[in-house]
C-alpha cells in the first residue's frame, strides 16, 4: 500500500513538472523554420502564410511571460508549421515561375520549327 501512495506522489509530481519546462525546443524549430521561409523569400511569394507564422511566434513571448508553457509550445509548433507552409509556396512559386519561362521559351522553339518547315 505505501508503495502505490509512493508511486502516485512521483506521478503527480512529473505530471506538475513536465507542464513548468518551458518548450525551448519547439520555440528554436519556429525561429529556425522561420529564418528557411525568410530566405526562400516566403515575405514576397507567400505572405499570408509568413506574417501568421510571424504573428504567432511573437505570440509566444506573452504565453511564456505568463508561465502558460502548454500555449506557448502550441503556438510555436503552430508558427513552425506555418512557416513551413510559407517555405513550401515560395518554392512552388519559384518553380512556377521557372516552367511558365521554359514553356514559353518551348513555344517560341515550336514558332520557329514551324516556319522553317514550312
Amino acid at each position: 500500500m505505501k508503495s502505490i501512495i509512493v508511486f502516485g506522489l512521483i506521478v503527480f509530481f512529473i505530471n506538475g513538472c513536465a507542464k513548468k519546462i518551458p518548450p525551448l525546443l519547439e520555440i528554436q524549430n519556429a525561429k529556425i523554420a522561420l529564418a528557411k521561409a525568410k530566405e526562400a523569400d516566403a515575405a514576397k511569394l507567400s505572405p499570408d502564410s509568413f506574417e501568421s507564422a510571424k504573428k504567432h511566434f511573437k505570440e509566444i513571448k506573452s504565453y511564456m511571460d505568463r508561465e502558460k508553457f502548454e500555449d506557448a509550445k502550441y503556438l510555436a509548433q503552430k508558427a513552425m508549421i506555418e512557416a513551413k507552409l510559407s517555405q513550401s509556396k515560395a518554392q512552388n512559386a519559384k518553380i512556377q515561375k521557372e516552367v511558365d519561362k521554359l514553356g514559353g521559351e518551348v513555344n517560341i522553339i515550336k514558332k520557329e520549327f514551324t516556319v522553317i518547315s514550312e
